[in-house]
């Protein structure tokens, strides 16, 4: 390596993502049903009930879609312009009858996780799974998951805002194993590469900048005064099985997820599954 090349890793190692806390306002809940109206007022209480931890329920303004005011995608989404939420609630399979089946999320869903710029909350449907509304017990954990974490202020703030003051805030990076394993397998090739320091420099490299964002993340929240626990997973895996099995072990209330990229036309795939697979969980999907 030339000293050139030994001075720009250096000077490129010592860059690190800041974190800026700027706090969530929601204000305005948009709660999507296909349901009469007397059901829908249930289920909507239900849904207030589990909110009540973003701030006080009723200083909110919200609005409950029944039935009729929404079967088409495009009815949906004039509602969705003309009340301007903060925060949608919807569930899985929103007028699609593929509840049946475990493998979609609807069209309605779908449309709307792309086509706005609004949070979604997905929760489980009606009569299918129950007690999400119920918390595992103080504290209500939130999980904000991703693999590319370093850097994702929005992600972490979401995550505050719906975990609470005195809530549990776990920070996720789940780094893709079959992909850096892909990887590694294409420098074992070449000659001019020592395979297995490229192996630990690299894969140290790749959890090191989660990790470290993550304890400027908790420090930023201290010194903004945020009084949660924050705490830390960073590992490889395999994506969806790793995944479900930290949001098992960590008794999860609620997960956060992005489920849009820079020039994205759908769901981001990782997402898409979690969405998809995770029925018994409530996710933020932003």
């Amino acid at each position: 390596m030339s000293r050139l090349d030994q001075f720009e890793s250096v000077f490129k190692s010592a860059a690190k993502a800041t974190f800026t806390f700027e706090p969530v306002s929601i204000h305005r809940v948009l709660i999507l049903t296909d349901l009469e109206a007397d059901a829908a007022a249930v289920y909507a209480r239900r849904v207030r009930d589990f909110l009540q931890e973003i701030g006080a329920s009723d200083a909110l303004a919200w609005e409950v879609v029944v039935d009729t005011r929404c079967r088409s995608i495009g009815d949906m989404l004039e509602l969705v312009a003309g009340f301007a939420p903060d925060l949608v609630c919807a569930y899985r399979n929103l007028h699609s009858g593929a509840w049946r089946w475990p493998h979609s999320l609807s069209d309605h869903i779908e449309v709307l996780t792309q086509a706005t710029e609004v949070p979604v909350l997905l929760l489980p449907r009606p009569g299918q799974e129950q007690g999400w509304e119920d918390a595992t017990g103080a504290p209500f954990t939130v999980m904000a998951m991703t693999d590319h974490l370093a850097g994702d202020d929005q992600l972490v703030e979401y995550g505050v805002a719906f975990a609470g003051e005195r809530g549990r805030l776990v920070l996720t990076h789940v780094e893709n194993e079959h992909v850096f394993e892909r990887y590694m397998d294409v420098i074992s090739k070449l000659p001019r590469v020592q395979t297995d320091v490229a192996r630990e420099d690299i894969g140290a490299q790749l959890l090191k900048e989660p990790r470290d964002y993550i304890e400027r993340a908790r420090a930023g929240l201290q010194e903004a005064g945020v009084a949660l626990t924050v705490e830390a997973v960073v590992q490889m895996g395999h994506h969806l099985t790793t995944c479900q099995e930290l949001i098992a072990a960590n008794k999860v209330d609620l997960l956060v997820i992005h489920t849009k990229d820079h020039g994205q036309l759908a769901m981001q795939g990782l997402s898409y599954q979690l969405a998809v697979a995770l029925r018994d969980i409530p996710i933020l999907m932003i």
